[in-house]
C-alpha cells in the first residue's frame, strides 16, 4: 500500500479541462457570436482568461496534491449550460432519465458528460467517474461576483458540494459541524470577560452569561440558522485567514471601504466556504499542526504561539486570563485545526464517485 507521502507526490489534479470555454460553434462550424460580434459564452471574458491561464491549473494542482483523491474539473460552455448553475450533486437517476434541471430533457448536459468521459452511452457513470470527485462549472454568478481565480473556483466548489439530496450534505455534516463545535469549545473554554473592563462581579457575570448564550447555538448539528451563523460571523472576523474575513473586519473597524470582499452578516455562511478553501490551501500545515513548529501559515489567522490575549466578540471584551489559559488555548487551537482538515478528508472520502454541477 502506498504511504500518504507517496500519495502527496503522485496524486495531483487528475484532470482540468477548460477547452470548451468560449468555443461555441454554429451548426456550420463557425464561432457563435452575439450582436456585438463577441463570442457567445456562459463565462465572461475575464473568467475565460482566468480559467485558461496555465497558472490557474498549476495552483490547483499544488492544492489538490495534498489529498489522495482524484479531482476532475470541467467547464461546460454550451447554449443553455448556464441554467444548471449551482445544481449541486448530480444523482444517478437524473442522469438515467436525462432530467437534471427539472424543466424537461437535458440532452446537452448528458452529451457533455459523455464527451468528457464521466457518463457512458448507457447513461451510467464510467469507471473514471466512479473513482473521482468531479466538478462541472457552468458559469460564474454571485451577489459579489469576482473572477474565477483558483481560490474562487474552490469556493464555488464548496457551494456545489453543499447542495445534495442527502441531509445533511457531507459538506455540512463532516466539515461545518466539526468547525462549529470546535469554535464553541475554543471560545467558551478559553476566553472570559475582561476584568479590566468589567470590574464588578455583576458585570463580569452578566457578560459571561451573555457570551454563553451567544455561543450555545454552535453546539447544535441542525441546519445553520441566524443564531448559529452570528457567532460564526464574529469568530471568522477575528480568526479567519482569508481575504473576506480580514476585509470585513477592517471595514467594520472603519479602516477600509465596502468592497466586494466585505461580507454582510446575513451572508455569514460565505465565511464557511472560504474557511473550507483555507483548509485546502494550507492542508499539509494543518495536518502537521501538532508538531510544535511555530511560524506556519494556517487556516486561521494567528500562527502558533501568537494567539491574541484580548478579543472583541459581538461587542463583548474577552481575554485569555493568564499564561496557563494561553497555553491551554493553544491546544484547543491546534485541535480545531487538526479536526478541520480531518473533516475535509472524511468529506472527500464520502464524495468519491460524485459529480457536482456548479
Amino acid at each position: 500500500m502506498k504511504s500518504f507521502q507517496e500519495f502527496l507526490t503522485e496524486a495531483p489534479l487528475a484532470e482540468y479541462d477548460p477547452s470548451d470555454v468560449g468555443e461555441r460553434k454554429t451548426k456550420t462550424g463557425k464561432p457563435a457570436l452575439n450582436k456585438k460580434g463577441e463570442r457567445l459564452s456562459s463565462f465572461s471574458s475575464t473568467d475565460r482568461k482566468l480559467v485558461k491561464n496555465p497558472k490557474t491549473q498549476a495552483k490547483l494542482e499544488r492544492v489538490f496534491k495534498a489529498f489522495k483523491h482524484d479531482f476532475r474539473l470541467f467547464f461546460a460552455d454550451f447554449a443553455g449550460s448556464k441554467k444548471f448553475h449551482e445544481h449541486g450533486e448530480l444523482r444517478p437517476d437524473q442522469i438515467a432519465k436525462g432530467e437534471i434541471s427539472y424543466d424537461g430533457p437535458d440532452d446537452k448536459m448528458i452529451e457533455y458528460l459523455q464527451k468528457v468521459g464521466l457518463v457512458g452511452e448507457n447513461k451510467k457513470l464510467t469507471d473514471k467517474a466512479k473513482k473521482s470527485i468531479s466538478i462541472i462549472y457552468t458559469t460564474n454568478i454571485g451577489d459579489a461576483k469576482v473572477g474565477l481565480t483558483p481560490w474562487i473556483l474552490l469556493h464555488r466548489m464548496g457551494h456545489s458540494m453543499n447542495r445534495s439530496s442527502k441531509y445533511p450534505a457531507a459538506f455540512t455534516d463532516q466539515f461545518v459541524n466539526n468547525i462549529k463545535f470546535d469554535i464553541y469549545e475554543f471560545l467558551t473554554n478559553n476566553y472570559t470577560p475582561d476584568e479590566d473592563v468589567y470590574k464588578s462581579d455583576k458585570d463580569y457575570d452578566r457578560i459571561e452569561k451573555q457570551k454563553n448564550e451567544f455561543l450555545k447555538y454552535l453546539r447544535s448539528k441542525d441546519y445553520l440558522n441566524d443564531k448559529a451563523l452570528a457567532p460564526i460571523f464574529e469568530f471568522f472576523k477575528i480568526f479567519g485567514n482569508f481575504n473576506t474575513a480580514k476585509r470585513t473586519a477592517a471595514y467594520e473597524q472603519g479602516q477600509g471601504k465596502r468592497t466586494k470582499a466585505v461580507v454582510k452578516k446575513d451572508r455569514a455562511f460565505e465565511f464557511l466556504y472560504d474557511s473550507f478553501v483555507s483548509f485546502l490551501w494550507y492542508a499539509q500545515n494543518s495536518r502537521d499542526v501538532w508538531e510544535e513548529e511555530e511560524g506556519k501559515t494556517l487556516p486561521f489567522r494567528f500562527k502558533l504561539g501568537k494567539l491574541p490575549t484580548k478579543i472583541k466578540l459581538n461587542g463583548m471584551s474577552l481575554v485569555l486570563a493568564d499564561e496557563y489559559v494561553g497555553e491551554q488555548a493553544e491546544g484547543y487551537y491546534k485541535n480545531m485545526i487538526a479536526n478541520g482538515i480531518r473533516g475535509v478528508d472524511k468529506m472527500f472520502d464520502s464524495m468519491e464517485g460524485n459529480i457536482y454541477i456548479m
